[in-house]
């Protein structure tokens, strides 16, 4: 690869979410003290994660002064480093994440050390809204065999017909940055696949990915009980995807 053919990206961490962004809009990266609240004395020191949506940063952090109009002096959780992105596979957002994380967020990058989210410099002092909606839960009557499983203490089940696969969450999950039913992202045959929650938690350990005529999304799960009839079903609630997720 000639160097000309590299795209270097500076990967780090804000919050609990993954993210990158091109070198070229970083001016420096420094180091952060517990109390410190301007970069060298005047240039306010703001938490990406607060200003994405997010909650406050963990303290001291590290400092990544970013080249935007204005100047944004970012505190993050840690910086992983400089690396080449060209080689990752880059993924674009299908348009109900669009609605949650764009214009900041540009599209997905993966690599084997997980999913990050790329960032649009030019968009980040504008930052994004804190999410804080909940998702409604629909519910139907079962028909057929269902997939029953757990979320905190919800009891549910879905139609298997509307069930793609049930993933474990691992490094091809990104946390969303904010608060409220969007929970985060999940890479699932090369799709970015929005996960929500229904008890307004983090995800749990299980992403179980339902396919929607508006494209697939993914629930959060802490346990699964297989595929039940509608007799075995119990006081599950039977979710009424469509209704849910609009």
């Amino acid at each position: 690869m000639n160097v000309s053919e590299r795209r270097l990206c500076v990967f780090f961490e804000a919050g609990r979410t993954r993210y990158a962004i091109e070198a070229t809009s970083v001016v420096e990266v420094a180091r952060a003290t517990q109390d410190e609240e301007t970069l060298r004395g005047h240039l306010a020191i703001r938490d990406l994660s607060t200003l994405l949506g997010g909650d406050a940063e963990e303290r001291p952090g590290t400092i990544v002064l970013l080249d935007t109009s204005p100047t944004v002096a970012a505190r993050t959780k840690r910086v992983d480093g400089v690396f080449d992105a060209a080689p990752h596979l880059m993924l674009p957002l299908p348009n109900r994440l669009v609605h949650l994380v764009a214009p900041v967020v540009k599209q997905g990058l993966v690599s084997e050390a997980g999913l990050s989210f790329e960032l649009d410099a030019a968009e980040i002092p504008r930052g994004l809204p804190r999410q804080a909606k909940q998702l409604e839960l629909a519910t139907t009557t079962a028909k057929g065999p269902c997939l029953m499983f757990e979320s905190g203490a919800l009891k549910l089940a879905l139609p298997l017909a509307d069930v793609s696969q049930v993933a474990s969450k691992g490094p091809m999950f990104n946390a969303a940055p904010g608060v409220g039913s969007f929970v985060g992202v999940l890479m699932h045959q090369q799709r970015l696949v929005p996960a929500f929650s229904l008890t307004g938690a983090e995800a749990e350990a299980l992403l179980v990915v339902i396919e929607l005529q508006s494209g697939p999304v993914a629930l959060s799960a802490s346990r699964a009980h297989g595929v039940k009839s509608p007799e075995a079903l119990g006081e599950a609630q039977v979710i009424d995807a469509v209704a849910t997720f609009g």
